[in-house]
């Protein structure tokens, strides 16, 4: 798909903030699944923009150092994106579990297998995975398909209820949350699993899909492996039930035994296909939130972030 994206964030104070310092995770990756063909960076008022890139993705950064009373963001990104079938070539139902066991998969990942702050292995991820293995297959593959499926009966997806820095445990007493929370639940459940997961940053086409676009599947004339996971997929589109909220979008993406990372998305039980655009990954939010800067200035501000996505 051919995907536009308009995001756009505003600050503004009570009087003016100065010495305004700033990082934005705005920026589409160019990877196997995604190409940005086009992005662009604004801001009011006006400053000279830097960038930086990590294995993770691009970093701008700038700063505005003269008296504001508002600071405007602007990110406009064109990207094509070819995520068809994560599951070719996998086996879905063998116990492939000696690949997550090998001391050498487990090292060159270990990042994505630890606790961190927001990501703590709390132990009653126990139970909701006990509860998942019981529902597919022994294939890591399975799993991470009824995983996914079972955290979006189980949590509400309620904006408002969460922020940023709400606690996992807490998001578990109130089985509710947005999509960071669900993200941030599948990563805790992953990593104590010993399965490498990392959280993703991105957007969320939530139109319908173009009609000269066509299913892998449907082209080759046979069921793909995962194929089961694409029909409910492929429902939930037509029933136009997908959420992001207005802003970023978040899900995870799971190292599976053909060596790859592939996504997942409990906030609306799918498996990420083409209406998914990747910008950051990391060990959490706390790696990847879009903007993150520092100012003097008075505390109470408001802030407006509005985001599109458009087919074109």
């Amino acid at each position: 798909m051919r995907l536009r994206i308009f995001h756009t964030t505003r600050y503004e104070y009570p009087v003016s903030a100065s010495e305004s310092h700033n990082e934005a995770r705005l920026m589409p990756l160019s990877d196997d699944d995604q190409t940005c063909l086009d992005f662009r960076l604004s801001v009011d008022p006006v400053v000279p923009i830097f960038a930086y890139d990590l294995p993770t993705g691009r970093v701008h950064h700038f700063n505005v150092r003269s008296p504001h009373r508002t600071l405007t963001v602007t990110a406009e990104s064109l990207v094509i994106t070819r995520r068809y079938n994560p599951f070719a070539g996998l086996q879905m139902v063998a116990d492939d579990g000696e690949f997550y066991r090998n001391s050498q998969t487990r090292q060159r990942y270990a990042e994505y297998l630890a606790p961190t702050e927001r990501v703590p292995l709390h132990p009653e991820t126990d139970r909701i995975a006990a509860v998942a293995r019981r529902q597919m297959g022994a294939g890591t593959a399975s799993f991470l398909i009824s995983l996914t499926r079972l955290l979006n009966r189980v949590l509400t997806y309620a904006p408002g209820t969460t922020d940023v820095n709400t606690p996992l445990h807490r998001v578990l007493e109130q089985r509710q949350g947005v999509c960071q929370d669900f993200a941030h639940l599948m990563l805790a459940v992953c990593r104590r699993q010993g399965i490498p997961a990392r959280y993703i940053s991105g957007y969320l086409y939530t139109g319908k899909r173009p009609t000269e676009e066509a299913d892998e599947a449907e082209r080759d004339g046979e069921e793909p492996a995962g194929g089961e996971a694409f029909r409910r997929e492929e429902e939930t589109l037509a029933r136009g039930g997908l959420v992001s909220g207005d802003a970023t979008h978040a899900w995870v993406e799971c190292l599976l035994p053909d060596g790859n990372w592939h996504g997942f998305d409990p906030t609306n039980s799918l498996v990420t296909n083409d209406y998914y655009v990747k910008v950051h990954y990391g060990r959490d939010y706390g790696d990847v939130p879009p903007l993150r800067g520092v100012y003097r200035g008075p505390l109470p501000r408001t802030l407006e972030v509005s985001v599109t996505v458009t087919a074109s």
